[in-house]
């Protein structure tokens, strides 16, 4: 089990309008990411009739069809849906195979134990329904040469608007084999930050780092070593 802090957690987002900092080169990046692997494989995977989760919402909207259920610890962040439940995505009180597909993005998992939360994001997801999970990941140059590279899990300190922040970083292979294990299958995924996570482990400057990631697709053969980030489309059998 992963020893998680939901109540700091909660108390720092609490204290939030948006999870995503102004101008910042980093987050921009990878927000713009996020929104263009979203929009892109769902938009045609999701129909007027379907329902889709936003777990761990953080109050963010996408561009698709259907109705939107939001999910988050933080009650401020998503009490301006119609569908809001103020629930961890370790513990979300909807039925099983409920939505046709389910988003967690925005490093949510890293909050959370990862077990438990891919067994129930699975649970609710419809047979044949789609996920996209973002994470952040061990195998990231940030910890490049240090013994906390490639971990199963490891636990990492950031300062993040203003706050501290306790993430679990997770290595692809044991989220993916988590995955697997609940009968979801991969179709795609990218992989982002590489060099910009190489360069933020020499200078500890993420806003300043966040201008290499221009470079992702120039150093992608060295993205499985190097990337801070990934972004998956999954399937559930």
């Amino acid at each position: 089990m992963i020893d998680v802090d939901i109540e700091n957690t909660h108390d720092i987002y609490s204290q939030m309008n948006s999870v995503w900092p102004e101008n910042n080169r980093w987050y921009d990046y990878t927000h713009n990411i996020i929104i263009n692997f979203i929009e892109k494989h769902l938009s045609s995977k999701l129909t007027p009739n379907s329902m889709h989760l936003n777990a761990g919402s953080g109050g963010s909207e996408y561009a698709l069809k259907g109705t939107c259920y939001h999910v988050d610890i933080a009650e401020n962040l998503i009490n301006k849906f119609e569908h809001f439940t103020v629930a961890s995505i370790e513990n979300m009180p909807f039925e099983d195979e409920m939505f046709d597909a389910v988003i967690c993005v925005g490093s949510v998992l890293n909050y959370c134990d990862a077990v438990n939360s891919i067994r129930e994001i699975s649970r609710v997801m419809k047979s044949g329904g789609y996920l996209v999970l973002e994470f952040e990941r061990s195998n990231t140059g940030e910890l490049l040469f240090t013994t906390e590279y490639g971990k199963v899990s490891t636990k990492q300190q950031y300062n993040y608007m203003g706050h501290n922040h306790t993430l679990w970083l997770y290595s692809e292979k044991m989220i993916i084999h988590l995955l697997n294990e609940c009968g979801i299958s991969i179709e795609d995924k990218t992989r982002y930050h590489c060099l910009s996570s190489l360069v933020n482990h020499i200078t500890h400057k993420e806003e300043s780092s966040g201008k290499y990631a221009k470079y992702d697709k120039l150093v992608s053969p060295l993205s499985y070593f190097l990337a801070h980030n990934i972004i998956l489309l999954c399937k559930k059998s």
